[in-house]
């Protein structure tokens, strides 16, 4: 099966290397990524606008616009979500998209961006679109338009499931490592905080670690606290359970699939009601249990938070909701495991 990927991930690069066609839309997750994607040039641009026109893919993994998310953007990114931001304001550019090629060949669209939003120049650009994955879907929210009853959800991947950390002595009862972003990240670490006058070795890196010491860290350490930051589902969710340790999480403010089962891979935590503090201190109390939770945890996102795991996870939902999926696709019946 031939893929044009155009995401920041390169699921389906990882999936099937020789059959994907990948062109970055973001920035690299780590420093050393486990593939790479091919180099934006103009004659790749024309070579794949003309791949597109004659057919020659079975489905393409369309990224969503955010022409509004201008942070951490590079300029070339910027200028091309202007440029497509103005066509979109265009009815005849979404004909022309889909007269010359996404018309015949099935597409869908990958959204990871914090906002619970459709990004409406994606729906303006791509109306025809099979399904659109979002990282932050809400169930509780209406969805009108062209992709009423196409919304499904994603989970976000592990950045490099090579760096399987080895069983390091745990040495840290509870860690944070992270930007403080949000009221529920600032509320959390300001509570943790006075837990070490109660003899809690709590660790909370004063400067942003490399990612294998990053990793590292997590290892060593009994829980990772992981609050929502700018959107609820964070990588530091599956990163912990990776590393071989638990995550204490906040419980969603809305209706979404859990990707981690709580009291099997992680520990969901009440940010109105409960008392943080006391609740790390009742869970550090049973250190036999973490260690049976975070060997389930690694089972768990190795199997199904990988780029390819989660490509898989998409072939499978667009079997079942459209009756679409080529013969020699290579794809499991196995889905992915989320709970509501």
């Amino acid at each position: 099966m031939r893929v044009l990927e155009i995401s920041r991930f390169g699921l389906f690069k990882s999936l099937q290397p020789d059959d994907t066609e990948w062109i970055r839309w973001g920035s690299s997750l780590t420093a050393d990524e486990p593939m790479q994607p091919e180099v934006p040039t103009v004659p790749l641009l024309a070579r794949t606008l003309a791949n597109i026109r004659r057919r020659e893919f079975d489905l393409i993994v369309l990224p969503a616009i955010h022409p509004q998310h201008v942070n951490d953007q590079s300029s070339y990114k910027l200028m091309m979500k202007a440029t497509l931001r103005g066509a979109a304001r265009l009815p005849t550019v979404a004909t022309l998209l889909h007269r010359h090629g996404l018309g015949t060949t099935p597409s869908v669209v990958l959204d990871i961006h914090d906002d619970h939003r459709l990004c409406d120049t994606t729906l303006r650009l791509f109306p025809r679109s099979m399904l659109y994955f979002k990282r932050e879907f809400a169930f509780d929210e209406p969805v009108h338009g062209p992709m009423t009853g196409k919304i499904r959800p994603i989970p976000l991947v592990l950045p490099d499931e090579r760096r399987i950390p080895t069983d390091s002595k745990k040495d840290i009862d509870l860690i944070f490592a992270g930007a403080i972003c949000s009221e529920a990240r600032a509320k959390a670490v300001d509570q943790v905080r006075h837990l070490e006058a109660l003899g809690v070795r709590v660790y909370i890196p004063d400067a942003p670690l490399s990612y294998p010491a990053f990793i590292e860290a997590l290892s060593r350490s009994w829980l990772v606290l992981s609050p929502e930051g700018k959107g609820w589902d964070c990588y530091r969710h599956y990163e912990a359970c990776f590393a071989g340790s638990v995550p204490v999480i906040n419980t969603p403010r809305y209706r979404r699939h859990l990707y981690l089962e709580d009291g099997r891979h992680c520990f969901y935590y009440d940010a109105d009601r409960d008392s943080l503090a006391e609740r790390i201190v009742s869970l550090l109390a049973d250190k036999p249990r973490l260690s049976r939770m975070a060997a389930e945890g690694r089972r768990h996102v190795l199997s199904n938070h990988t780029r390819s795991a989660v490509a898989r996870y998409m072939l499978e939902t667009l079997a079942t909701s459209a009756n679409f999926i080529p013969s020699d696709s290579g794809v499991s019946t196995a889905a992915q495991k989320t709970a509501a």
